[in-house]
């Protein structure tokens, strides 16, 4: 196991899950009612337990793909992939209020039945623990019409609700914050309506060093605009 397989292992089993707040009741209504649609028929579609680290639920389409192990990524991706995942667990799936509405939506290469194919990905929180740590993880997982040998690992965070996307997370993967606290203190009033003038009052510094972080929010945040900013840092759970 390499340092980033074993980092996400870490971060994965950084969750204090108390089990006897887990009603694994409703981890069988959501098998049940997976069971019960036509998607099951064209996708890979799987449950995984944060708490018991391991798969409660994969489809019969998902182990004639993929085998009943876990999926094989192509080892020119799986650095891509591993850091993406390391990423999309510090800043999407920490104790997030919107959890539930973000969906991590990617594409890389793995095996499927004994060659390596592009596949598209979707995973998301189908289930929280009463204390906001993600517990059921859904994923369903395609085979991508396109088959490009050219492309490497694309990803994008997807907010169910509003429709909104955002950039690739994986350049985050080895940071403990997205934004330093200053950053994060001029985004919430941002996103209250302040203009920079009234930043600058407010946390009585100038206009100019104001200006100065919000520049730096857009850059780290990769958006063109403090709409888009406010946008990515509530759905990162940066902003409440």
């Amino acid at each position: 196991m390499n340092n980033l397989e074993r980092e996400y292992e870490r971060l994965a089993r950084d969750w204090q899950f108390r089990a006897e707040a887990l009603d694994y009741e409703v981890l069988h209504r959501h098998i049940h009612s997976l069971e019960a649609s036509p998607m099951l028929q064209h996708a890979a579609v799987t449950i995984y337990d944060n708490y018991r680290h391991c798969h409660a639920y994969a489809s019969p389409y998902h182990q004639r793909l993929f085998g009943p192990s876990e999926v094989e990524v192509h080892p020119d991706d799986l650095e891509a992939v591993l850091k993406n995942a390391i990423a999309t667990l510090r800043h999407i799936f920490q104790r997030n209020p919107n959890m539930r509405a973000l969906k991590l939506v990617r594409e890389y290469r793995a095996m499927v039945r004994g060659d390596y194919r592009r596949v598209n990905e979707q995973m998301q929180v189908l289930e929280p623990d009463a204390d906001g740590n993600p517990w059921l993880m859904l994923c369903v997982m395609e085979i991508s019409p396109n088959q490009s040998p050219i492309g490497g690992v694309t990803s994008r965070i997807l907010n169910t609700e509003t429709g909104e996307n955002f950039s690739p997370l994986d350049r985050y993967y080895d940071q403990s914050s997205v934004l330093s606290a200053r950053e994060s203190q001029i985004l919430q009033l941002i996103a209250t309506g302040l203009l920079s003038k009234e930043i600058s009052s407010q946390l009585s510094i100038s206009v100019h060093t104001v200006n100065t972080h919000r520049q730096r929010i857009l850059e780290k945040l990769g958006v063109d605009t403090s709409i888009e900013a406010v946008s990515y840092g509530r759905s990162l759970g940066m902003i409440v």
